[in-house]
């Protein structure tokens, strides 16, 4: 029932459209190898090497955003991870309530 939302229907849409773009999928992969870099140069609080992986982070995601689609991709993406913790939130709840017997 949930693939067949409308959100969850225009998500896989534009996730096709992104991986054919080679382009994107290389600024991406891009994306996370700094994202690691820079969450290990905060690990080892190496404040020269933090800034660098910072400027570099957000100049490529800024690129990233920049691409048609890409604004609407991250805005479901954001709806549909929320829409998933409720669930799982709704789900936890009544599995405690079975457990406590209410």
């Amino acid at each position: 029932m949930i693939k067949q939302t409308e959100q969850i229907q225009r998500y896989k849409a534009i996730e096709k459209v992104i991986n054919d773009n080679q382009d994107l999928k290389d600024k991406i992969n891009q994306l996370k190898t700094v994202q690691k870099q820079l969450v290990n140069a905060k690990e080892i609080q190496k404040e020269k090497a933090i800034i660098h992986f910072q400027e570099i982070y957000d100049s490529l995601l800024e690129e990233i955003e920049g691409y048609p689609l890409m604004s609407d991709y991250l805005a479901l993406q954001g709806d549909i991870n929320e829409m998933i913790q409720a669930i799982a939130e709704i789900l936890e709840d009544g599995i405690n309530n079975e457990l406590n017997g209410k």
